[in-house]
Parts: C-alpha cells; structure tokens; sequence
C-alpha cells in the first residue's frame, strides 16, 4: 500500500454524497493521535458509546478469579481496544495516520504513522498474561504474532487489495480463535485486538467529512462544525 506522498490537494467533492467532501488536509492545531483532529460531536458520541458499551460486555465476561488490581488492568485494556475499534475507523484518524506528516514529525511520530510499527508496540496480549492468574503464553504469542503479521500483509499489498485482505485476514482469525485456548474471562481480547489493528487501522481509506469542516475553510479552526 503506497505511503502519502507530498501535500494534500483541496478538498474534493464525495461522488453521489451531498455535503461531503474528502479532505486529507487537517485542521490547525496539535495532532489528534486518539480519533484524528477536527471529530464531529457526533464522531466523538460514537466512539465514546461503543467504548462504553463494549467495556461493560467485557466486564460482565470477566473472571470471578481477578483481584482489584487486575480488574483495572483488564478494564484498561478493555477502554483502549475496544474503543480503538472504532476511533481507528473514523475518517479523522485515517488522515491522522494515513495522511501526510505535519511539521517536522519526530522518530515516536514516525512510527505512530507506521501500521507495523504500530501494531508491534501494541503489547497488551504480554501484559494481561503477566498480570493474570494461568498459562496463556501461547494464546498471547499466536495473537500477537498474527495481528503484526496482518498489518504487515494489508501495509504492503496494492491500495485496491487492501481493504479486502484486510477482512479476509479478519475472518480467518476469528474462524481460527476456538483452536486457540484463551485465558479466563478474555476470549473477546484476540479478535477485538485484530479487529483495531488489521482492519480498522492499518486500512488507509479517504477521509470524508462534512462539508463546511475543511482546514481551508474560514474560521474552521474555531467553528464547531456539523454533528
């Protein structure tokens, strides 16, 4: 998949999608590592509802067996997975990490906007089985392993490939999670940590907005924008 070269054109009409536009180009301001820089509100509900709502699911799956401590970890985990998720689909956060760099960007940011690198610093599946009660080295290792092996596959196949491989890595890794015995209370981690990382993330895909939201209209570093 080709890397953004050179800077952003203007921003360019969505085909057959009144008030919409692609705009590559961000708005004033620090970079929005999160969800991207310039989210609607709406955008922001969004993200904020599937966090919630999938952490609470997480919670009621948990093991009786964690102590407090553990339970912070896991819900911790939890509130970036699975809202990773979805802020990692948002249009804002593909032109954060697919777009082209800003400024002067340093090594971290370099290899924040690499869905490789990216996806290796995510060592959460080392952490939970350090930190929990059972074996579990293996079902860390396997989705470890397969989620940096999938971004790298979507990373460098052709741009119209791309999309595509991604879920058909994504299928095959939620086919193949039952052979992978995971530890008590986290048989959700493994394909949601995929579900971020392969198919949410490393996907670069056109950055619609709203009209009227563009970095080059007037004023758009203070309107507030659409919902």
């Amino acid at each position: 998949m080709s890397t953004f070269a050179g800077p952003a054109g203007p921003p360019a009409p969505a085909p057959g999608a009144p008030a919409t536009v692609v705009d590559w180009r961000p708005p004033p301001g620090p970079p929005g590592w999160l969800v991207g820089a310039g989210t609607t509100r709406g955008e922001r509900a969004l993200v904020a509802a599937a966090t919630v709502v999938g952490t609470a699911l997480v919670v009621a799956a948990g093991s009786g067996a964690w102590r407090w401590w553990q339970w912070a970890l896991v819900v911790t985990v939890a509130i970036d997975v699975v809202g990773g998720v979805a802020a990692n689909a948002l249009s804002t956060a593909k032109r954060q990490y697919h777009g082209p760099a800003t400024g002067h960007p340093g090594r971290t940011a370099r290899a924040l906007r690499h869905p490789v690198a990216f996806a290796a610093a995510h060592v959460h599946p080392f952490v939970l089985v350090l930190a929990l009660p059972g074996d579990g080295w293996a079902w860390a290792g396997t989705w470890y392993a397969a989620c940096v092996a999938g971004s790298a596959a979507v990373h460098v196949a052709p741009l119209h490939l791309a999309r595509p491989l991604a879920f058909a890595v994504l299928g095959t890794l939620l086919v193949a999670a039952p052979l992978v015995p995971a530890p008590a209370g986290l048989a959700w981690f493994g394909p949601l940590l995929a579900c971020k990382l392969v198919a949410a993330h490393a996907v670069r895909e056109e950055p619609y907005r709203p009209a009227g939201t563009s970095a080059a209209a007037p004023g758009a570093g203070q309107r507030r924008g659409p919902r």
